[in-house]
């Protein structure tokens, strides 16, 4: 009897130790590190080229004036028409933060006519701007981006007893847009812009308030 408690001892004594240096084996073995793979961002950065086109609308007013500047009366025009032109610039990418500078340049066809009689026709012909630009890569090949600077225009009025008078001028420009890479080097783009040229004058009695919004399209070439 005392032989057989005995035996039994030693092998509960045995399997306590045995359990103890599995369990020191499997503490240790450390559990690996589960790491995330690393997101691969498109190259935004570097110089690009492209052409766009699209359409204008603008919410202007012209006053009549005499002599003295003094306001006659003011009437709403209401142009509207096509742009077609190019653009060019350069990028810095930081992580997903992509920023730049661009200058565009369009030939236009936005024109309309007072409300009041229909005598005075103001026409944009040119729109042009340089601007900053401040985008995120929301997907690798997707970037959504604002922007802003300085507006240029290049405008005429023209009126039934007056010869045609044309003014530049100089305001401020800001929007947004969307940038997609669609094959190789080439990306796709889809832009608003609002101009504010303020208030013009002209010589032969006119001056007009003139805000421009326009949406275009684009396609452009990164090197």
């Amino acid at each position: 009897m005392r032989r057989k408690f005995c035996g039994g001892i030693g092998l509960f004594a045995a399997a306590v130790a045995g359990a103890g240096a599995a369990g020191a084996a499997d503490l240790a073995v450390k559990t690996p590190v589960y790491k995330a793979p690393p997101v691969i961002l498109s190259d935004w950065a570097g110089f690009y080229i492209g052409v766009n086109g699209g359409y204008g609308w603008d919410s202007s007013t012209i006053a009549r004036v005499n002599d003295n500047n003094v306001n006659l009366g003011t009437f709403p025009v209401r142009p509207k028409g096509g742009l077609v032109g190019g653009h060019a610039g350069y990028n810095w990418q930081y992580g997903s933060v992509v920023t730049g500078l661009e200058v565009d340049i369009d030939a236009a066809d936005i024109t309309g006519t007072d409300s009041f009689n229909h005598t005075v026709t103001l026409k944009t012909d040119t729109l042009a701007s340089a601007r900053a630009r401040l985008g995120y890569a929301v997907l690798p090949n997707l970037l959504v981006y604002g922007t802003g600077g300085a507006g240029l225009a290049h405008s005429t009025v023209a009126t039934l007893n007056a010869p045609t008078v044309a003014a530049s001028q100089v305001g401020w420009v800001a929007g947004a847009g969307l940038e997609y890479k669609i094959w190789g080097n080439f990306i796709a783009r889809a832009e608003y812009l609002h101009y504010d040229f303020g208030e013009t004058s002209t010589t032969h009695g006119y001056n007009f308030v003139e805000k421009v919004d326009t949406v275009r399209g684009g396609l452009s070439y990164k090197f």
